[in-house]
C-alpha cells in the first residue's frame, strides 16, 4: 500500500513539474505574422520586455521568406530606458518609445561596419543631437552643444562606436515629444531611452538591416496588439 502511495505521489510530482516547466502562451514571444503593423514588411525586429517598467528586453530579427517569417537572429539580450517602455514618451522621461518604427541612417565613431542602403555618418567633436526647437531631433554640427542637445561625441568611445537612428518622432518632429532614439552598443546598464545590444549582436543587426526594415518595441502583451 505504501509502495502504491509513493508511486502515485511521484507521478503527481512529475505531472506538476511538467506543467510548471511547459512554456505558457503568455510567455511566448510575439510572432511577426500576428503583428498587424508589420503587414507588407519583409524584415522585422521585435523587441519585447516582460513589463512596462523593466529595463531588460529581448530582441529577435526576422525575415519573410516565401511568405513565411523566419527567425534569422536571436534571442539577443537588450537594454532599454531606465524607466522601461512608454507608449506616450516625452523628452527626458527615461523611457524607450513603444510602437512600430523604421530606421533613418547609421552613425558612429568607427567606420561604416557594412550597412546596406543606409547612409553612414562619422562622429566628430561638435556632433550634437538637437534638443532645440529650431532643429529638434536632428543631427547638428555646432561649436558647442547646447544644454538641451545631446553631445554625441561624449559617447563616441563606447555607446556610439556603432549606432542607427530609429525613426521615432523624426519625419515630422514634435518638439518635446522625445529625441535621439538610437540602436547602439551596450554600456553595462539601462539607457536614457535608446535600445542597446552587445557589440557582436549590434554589428550583425546593422549589417543585416535594409531600407524598409521595421522595429516593433514594447512589453510582449502590448506588441501583440500592434
Amino acid at each position: 500500500m505504501r509502495g502504491r502511495a509513493i508511486v502515485l505521489a511521484t507521478a503527481v510530482a512529475c505531472l506538476v513539474t511538467g506543467l510548471a516547466a511547459a512554456p505558457s502562451r503568455a510567455a511566448a514571444p510575439p510572432a511577426p505574422g500576428g503583428i498587424y503593423s508589420l503587414r507588407g514588411a519583409t524584415r522585422a525586429i521585435v523587441v519585447t520586455s516582460g513589463s512596462w517598467r523593466s529595463t531588460h528586453a529581448v530582441m529577435r530579427a526576422y525575415q519573410r521568406v516565401g511568405g513565411r517569417w523566419r527567425l534569422v537572429r536571436g534571442p539577443m539580450p537588450a537594454r532599454i530606458g531606465r524607466n522601461g517602455f512608454s507608449a506616450h514618451r516625452h523628452e527626458g522621461d527615461g523611457t524607450t518609445p513603444a510602437g512600430t518604427f523604421g530606421f533613418v541612417y547609421g552613425f558612429g565613431s568607427r567606420p561604416d561596419p557594412g550597412m546596406h542602403g543606409f547612409r553612414w555618418r562619422r562622429l566628430l567633436p561638435g556632433s550634437c543631437w538637437s534638443g532645440e526647437r529650431a532643429d529638434y531631433n536632428r543631427w547638428a554640427a555646432r561649436r558647442r552643444c547646447s544644454r538641451r542637445d545631446e553631445d554625441l561625441w561624449r559617447s563616441a568611445r563606447v555607446a556610439y562606436r556603432y549606432a542607427a537612428v530609429i525613426d521615432f518622432n523624426y519625419r515630422r518632429p514634435v518638439w518635446g515629444r522625445g529625441s535621439g532614439i538610437f540602436l547602439h552598443r551596450q554600456t553595462g546598464g539601462p539607457t536614457a531611452g535608446c535600445v542597446s545590444l552587445r557589440e557582436a549582436d549590434l554589428l550583425a543587426v546593422l549589417r543585416w538591416l535594409r531600407p524598409g526594415t521595421r522595429i516593433v518595441m514594447g512589453p510582449a502583451a502590448y506588441v501583440r496588439r500592434l
